[in-house]
């Protein structure tokens, strides 16, 4: 079973970078976003949700930035709409399987939870990388209340630019699952960029905590 997990993090952690480096005419990526050093793309995924690509720059350390976004356990500590964050299963140091469990963003609607198959790692050009994406198990059933959710790729990939500045970019594509409208989940893709700093903020003053 842990070589199929690897298996697909390759797999995932291929069409990441594909992703995060292709020209946005190649990708068919629509730009929604552009101010303030944070630009986002975003394009229809294969059930009719836009999926984003956002870019910004991050005064941070590249490693201690990626070991806080990596390990779910922590999520909470920069990320006040997270709930519970736990290891299922831990493959190896790199390679983790997490329960997650989030508050929605949007009022009336059921908090969500997901179970991630998650890696990290280096790249031959110095960019620290992590992907997830959902995995069932029979060991972590639905829980009430919450709706499971769905990761089809979810990646962060962050590389230093100059002294103390990296380029960030975070690849999003998730089935938040239940009855939410698609066009209410689409029609907020353009308003992401302030939530977005606010949090990479947030994870960045963890970093100077560790």
């Amino acid at each position: 079973m842990q070589n199929s997990y690897l298996t697909q993090l390759d797999q995932i952690q291929e069409q990441a970078i594909q992703m995060a480096y292709q020209q946005p005419q190649e990708g068919q990526w629509t730009k929604e976003h552009d101010k303030n050093d944070c630009i986002i793309y975003s394009k229809l995924n294969q059930v009719g949700l836009k999926m984003t690509r956002t870019e910004l720059k991050l005064n941070v350390d590249p490693k201690k930035a990626m070991d806080v976004i990596f390990d779910m356990t922590r999520r909470s500590e920069f990320d006040e709409n997270f709930l519970e964050g736990k290891i299922v299963e831990k493959i190896d140091e790199n390679n983790v399987i997490y329960y997650g469990a989030g508050k929605s963003p949007i009022v009336l609607v059921d908090p969500r939870d997901m179970v991630a198959l998650t890696r990290r790692t280096i790249l031959k050009d110095g960019t620290h990388i992590v992907v997830s994406k959902s995995v069932q198990l029979d060991s972590v059933p639905n829980k009430k209340n919450y709706t499971r959710c769905e990761i089809i790729i979810s990646a962060f990939l962050i590389k230093e630019i100059t002294p103390g500045t990296c380029q960030v970019i975070i690849i999003a594509n998730v089935d938040p699952k239940g009855s939410i409208p698609k066009m209410l989940i689409n029609s907020g893709v353009s308003m992401q960029a302030d939530a977005v700093k606010k949090l990479m903020e947030k994870m960045r003053q963890q970093t100077l905590k560790v």
